[in-house]
């Protein structure tokens, strides 16, 4: 393939992936906030963020978990309530990872949760 080919051929796949990605953003616009399950997986369409703060009452843990496999291994942070300090944490998730809030109470008890769609 001459080089011209070539340039075009490169030209035209990135000009297909910036319409699947506007066709993603179209569809997704104004996607709503939603209140995750604590020790649930779930696997991220597009770009959001992880919300987790205490709010009283039982004392427990929660890890944040993001990763490629189900369920994900990674931990990017930890919320104690026994104590003053760390009782929130936050992180971004990228399209297509898994991730989940795994709590030391089954329902996520002391704590509440929120992923906000990021465009």
């Amino acid at each position: 393939m001459p080089e011209s080919e070539d340039r075009v051929a490169q030209l035209e796949a990135r000009v297909a992936e910036l319409e699947r990605r506007v066709a993603w953003l179209t569809a997704n616009a104004g996607a709503p906030r939603f209140t995750p399950g604590f020790n649930q997986v779930y696997r991220a369409d597009g770009h959001g963020y992880v919300s987790a703060y205490y709010v009283g009452g039982a004392s427990s843990r929660v890890r944040l978990f993001v990763g490629p496999q189900h369920p994900p291994a990674q931990c990017v942070g930890e919320a104690n309530s026994g104590g003053r300090v760390d009782s929130h944490i936050g992180g971004v998730v990228r399209p297509g990872e898994y991730w989940m809030l795994e709590c030391t109470k089954p329902n996520g008890e002391g704590y509440r949760a929120v992923f906000t769609p990021l465009f």
